[in-house]
This record gives C-alpha cells, structure tokens and sequence, in this order.
C-alpha cells in the first residue's frame, strides 16, 4: 500500500493544499496506515521514505507498490526522527521489519524537479530548502533493519542491521 498524504490533497480539479487540509491529510494518512498495519501479515515490510520534495519518492514508491503489492510505503518527507518514531513503533509494535528509503538527491535536482511539476503541485522553493537542510539521517539506531539510500540514476546503497 503507497501512502502518501498528498493523495489527500487531490480533488477533481488538482491538488488543493490550505493549513487544514494538510492537517486532515496527515491525518488521514496515519489512519491508512493503522488499516494497512492490522491487515498486514508478518512477512510485510514497512517502508519510510525519507526525502524532500522532487528528490524521487513518490516515483520510487509507485514503483516499489507495483514490485511489492504487499509491503506498506509511508510516502512523505520524514525528515526528523521525531517524525518518523510513531512509524516505527506502530510497525515494530506489530512485528514488522521497517526500511528506511533515504534519498540522497542533491538540492539542484530537487529544485529542478519542481519546477516542471504541474502548477497545483509546486512546493515554494524556501519550503524545499528548508526540507533539505533540516534532514536527519536516518539510521540503524532508530530501529530500522536497513537504511537504503537512493542516488539521482537509480544507483542504491544499504546498510543493515546485523
């Protein structure tokens, strides 16, 4: 299951992005992900993407979702550990082994994908570099078994636990 709040965003005629709605998103993403978490069986994976804006979550999560119908992918930008922590602990409280998916896109390129998003998509640039600047990475010690980290090209790193 690809869970992204952004999905919460969508209406007929776009996304339509206001303090609120973001607020219901969020919160509507944690419920999908609570369903997703009492339906999955022991073998689910659980994966937390980490990333800001245009650095290829979204894509990499469509397609993950099509190779891995079964696995939960939590598609959102993560960016601190307190952000991620109730992630983790729902997924660990339920047995299941939790990947974080760090996408090490350099800035440029972020910004440069942006920019080409249809309008109703388009993230303020301060609000990326802020993203960017603010992310901590994730790691082993947070209770993930693997850190896998994405580069621009398709090109993958992991660590994992041992």
């Amino acid at each position: 299951m690809h869970i992204n709040p952004d999905h919460f965003l969508q209406t007929e005629t776009g996304r339509v992005t206001t303090h609120a709605r973001n607020n219901e998103a969020w919160s509507e993403s944690y419920r999908a992900f609570h369903r997703a978490l009492a339906a999955a069986g022991p073998d689910t994976g659980v994966y937390v993407l980490v990333g800001a804006q245009g650095s290829g979550k979204s894509t990499w999560a469509a397609q993950a979702a099509l190779e891995q119908p079964q696995a939960i992918i939590f598609d959102a930008i993560l960016v601190t550990h307190r952000e991620r922590c109730p992630i983790l602990a729902a997924a660990q409280a339920r047995g299941l082994k939790t990947i974080a998916v760090w996408f090490k896109t350099p800035l440029a390129i972020c910004l440069a994908r942006n920019a080409s998003r249809p309008p109703d998509e388009i993230v303020p640039e301060t609000g990326i570099r802020n993203v960017f600047a603010g992310i901590e990475p994730p790691s082993l010690r947070e209770g993930f078994v693997e850190v896998l980290q994405i580069y621009p090209g398709g090109s993958d790193s992991s660590s994992r636990a041992g």
